[in-house]
């Protein structure tokens, strides 16, 4: 079974590494993207409870990092799935690392497979975690265009 389709960037990639940005100058904003009716996307609408199909499609979901100064950071995030490996763990996906300036966004697509049931977001900044995002995958009843 697939969480992760797609992790796609909506941010200016960076190849110098960086220095640690405050905790005070980040705002961490997670949720779906709605689309119009041509399938366009409209929107970005907070919540944490994701519909894994929206109208015919899967959704488009994920976090937007913003930082109020100029400070390059890294972004780097770990998937917690709620399917256990063969020692009984939960199975843990590791996101792309990159480095960004502004603003940095990591966004994932469900798939027709996914299980309805909790899941998590670790966000790493320079290399720590620094926060960790609880979030429902819901059968379509949640689903809006």
């Amino acid at each position: 079974m697939r969480l992760i389709n797609i992790i796609m960037l909506c941010s200016v990639l960076f190849s110098a590494f960086s220095h640690a940005a405050s905790d005070s100058n980040l705002v961490f904003d997670f949720g779906v993207i709605r689309h119009n009716n041509a399938g366009e996307p409209v929107a970005f609408e907070k919540t944490t409870q994701i519909p894994i199909v929206n109208g015919t499609e899967t959704t488009l979901y994920g976090l937007v990092v913003t930082s109020d100064s100029n400070e390059q950071f890294n972004l780097n995030s770990i998937h917690i799935v709620p399917i256990r490996t063969e020692s009984g763990q939960l199975k843990k996906l590791m996101g792309k690392a990159m480095v960004i300036q502004r603003r940095g966004a990591i966004f994932m697509r469900t798939d027709f497979d996914d299980l309805p049931r909790e899941y998590q977001m670790e966000v790493y900044i320079d290399y720590e975690l620094h926060h960790t995002i609880n979030y429902q995958l819901a059968d379509d009843s949640l689903a809006k265009r």
